[in-house]
């Protein structure tokens, strides 16, 4: 292990030295000298993500996949869309966005807290034993930080708002690995901030947090592929499986017109039995959504959806014209 760990740090640094430190120093950027180091790792493990998916998640969903027979080439656009969205995420170029608005916020907070004389409730204080342990302390954040993920999950379904720019995700027919990174910048952004904070407050080191964000994409591109697999009775309780997850995404109808608002947990699926969200008794069935509106997202690509999604943001954050009408609700057809 310790010579593909000294290999990882001598590409990072190379790297770093001949492609990035010279260009800081061109743009007088040298300020952000040690966050950029760390950028060069986050664009590096986005290329051990991107290779999952494409050589080993994508030719499962080839060989077992649920809609891997009569593909058009209007279903291939569907997807091609979607490894658009992965490549700009896994690469650095929206997460240097989500970094440039959020890194500023987060500071202002670490320096608030120690202005207050707060300390992040570090774990290993409250259970000593953790100290023992990278791998206990590290599975104990990553189950907290799931936590937080699932109760943000939710909120993007709960209001109007959020769900305008969480409804991308939603609007794809054709859900594969590639589908995970389907967001608005926007949702992006105000994800990450969220968890990052919520990191900083439970005390989570910045090295781990950045491997809990690399494993839980890892499982969350998994869970959405395109497989009817499941990890029987005990194990699909215990990690989120694609039959899962594909209840989240099903195309609700008459007859189960809220199907969506199950099945929440990013990786683990105990917070969706514990909160009286999760299914698992439902077979696959078509994935999209029935809402025009939100369906015609397939037929446009990455700049035509963000555009659009950004412009029903807009319109859900704009008052009522009628004050007669209505509180503003979930779309019924959510899925």
């Amino acid at each position: 292990m310790r010579p593909l760990i000294d290999l990882w740090v001598g590409a990072q640094a190379w790297a770093f030295e001949t492609l990035v430190s010279p260009l800081l120093f061109a743009l007088d950027l040298m300020e952000w000298y040690e966050p950029a180091f760390n950028a060069v790792e986050f664009v590096m493990l986005g290329l051990v993500q991107i290779a999952m998916i494409a050589l080993v998640m994508r030719p499962i969903e080839r060989r077992f996949g649920i809609e891997k027979a009569g593909i058009g080439r209007g279903e291939e656009r569907l997807v091609g869309v979607d490894r658009v969205y992965t490549a700009l995420n896994k690469l650095g170029v929206v997460p240097l966005l989500v970094f440039v608005v959020a890194y500023p916020i987060t500071n202002e907070f670490e320096y608030l807290v120690r202005v207050l004389g707060f300390a992040p409730p570090r774990l290993e204080r409250l259970i000593p034993g953790l100290y023992d342990s990278a791998l206990a302390s590290f599975l104990a954040y990553f189950v907290l930080y799931d936590f937080a993920a699932y109760w943000v999950h939710r909120a993007q379904h709960r209001f109007g708002w959020w769900w305008a720019l969480h409804s991308l995700h939603h609007s794809q027919r054709r859900v594969t690995a590639w589908t995970d990174d389907r967001n608005h910048i926007l949702d992006d952004v105000l994800v990450n901030l969220v968890l990052a904070v919520f990191a900083q407050f439970v005390g989570v080191q910045p090295d781990d947090f950045v491997l809990i964000v690399v494993v839980g994409r890892l499982v969350e591109s998994f869970s959405h592929a395109g497989i009817d697999l499941c990890f029987g009775p005990l194990g699909a309780r215990l990690l989120v499986a694609p039959r899962f997850h594909r209840l989240h995404h099903a195309l609700a109808d008459a007859q189960e017109p809220h199907i969506h608002d199950h099945n929440f947990a990013a990786v683990f699926p105990i917070w969706d039995v514990l909160f009286g969200t999760a299914r698992f008794d439902t077979p696959p069935r078509p994935t999209g959504i029935d809402d025009r509106e939100i369906d015609a997202d397939n037929g446009r690509g990455w700049l035509g959806q963000q555009a659009r999604v950004f412009r029903r943001f807009v319109v859900a954050l704009a008052p009522p014209t009628d004050r007669h009408a209505l509180p503003n609700r979930e779309p019924t057809a959510r899925s």
